[in-house]
């Protein structure tokens, strides 16, 4: 638990070692320089469910009150749009090229200009995006995978009632996503391959800095390490929820959840940053 929240913590993104933002339930986005963390003004009581940014002063946060906020380097704004349905994922491909999805199958791009409502095909709640120049895919419940065709998303057969709740890539060939029940699914953009994780407990986010070194955080202070393609519990030592997962290498690793807490891994260990 830090000294600068109690709020429960369910996102975290950076630029680097010296530049992380972490959000959160009733307003919370903290930062980090470097040196120090600080509490930022958000400018009301969102609950920040997800950050992505192309750039330091272009950073977006999705939030459940259906607002997206904007940071452009000096301070955080809510977008000029009605309020959208309650928001958990975020991913873009370039500044003006931003998905955003919300509950019951909306998603939304950012082109430039305006925020716009495309084509989903499906009703279930979409909970992550990610994407590269290749490919642009999102999952959600039901074992919802969708694939970005043209400027319409196609619903791909996936043979699973699995909340989805987040996704990791590489590559448009290189895809892991994470969800309910002890879900882990590798995906690598023909096939799903679901990999035994001896646990029953929610994975709540995935993420690795390259293919070879991927977390997956969840339920109960649960981590899980990817040790080639065999997926191996590290100790968190906590119990708290752990929501979300980033970082920039092997040595620099930030995982953040309930009551404010945030861990960091050196490399070695995960312990709470004070």
């Amino acid at each position: 638990m830090s000294s600068l929240t109690t709020s429960h913590l369910l996102s975290v993104y950076g630029f680097g070692e010296d530049n992380v933002f972490v959000g959160g339930a009733e307003g919370t986005i903290l930062h980090f320089d470097g040196k120090q963390w600080s509490k930022m003004d958000s400018g009301g009581r969102w609950t920040v469910k997800r950050m992505w940014g192309s750039s330091p002063d272009n950073l977006y946060g999705v939030c459940t009150d259906g607002k997206i906020l904007r940071y452009d380097g000096k301070e955080w704004k809510p977008e000029d749009t009605e309020n959208f349905p309650p928001m958990s994922g975020i991913w873009g491909r370039a500044p003006d090229e931003i998905y955003v999805g919300c509950r019951l199958g909306k998603i939304a791009c950012w082109n430039g200009s305006q925020w716009k409502f495309m084509s989903s095909g499906t009703n279930t709640d979409v909970a992550a995006l990610w994407g590269n120049d290749d490919c642009m895919y999102a999952v959600g419940f039901d074992g919802l995978v969708l694939r970005l065709v043209d400027d319409h998303w196609q619903r791909l057969t996936f043979n699973s009632n699995a909340e989805l709740y987040s996704i990791c890539g590489f590559g448009s060939d290189n895809m892991y996503f994470c969800g309910s029940d002890g879900t882990l699914i590798h995906f690598n953009g023909a096939e799903f391959k679901e990999m035994p994780s001896q646990t029953m407990e929610f994975f709540l986010d995935i993420w690795g800095p390259s293919a070879d070194f991927v977390f997956a955080v969840g339920d109960m202070g649960m981590i899980m390490f990817l040790d080639g393609d065999q997926w191996t519990r590290i100790e968190s030592n906590t119990e708290e929820y752990l929501t979300a997962i980033w970082g920039t290498s092997e040595e620099n690793m930030y995982a953040v959840g309930d009551n404010g807490l945030i861990l960091h891994w050196n490399g070695e260990d995960w312990t709470p940053v004070e």
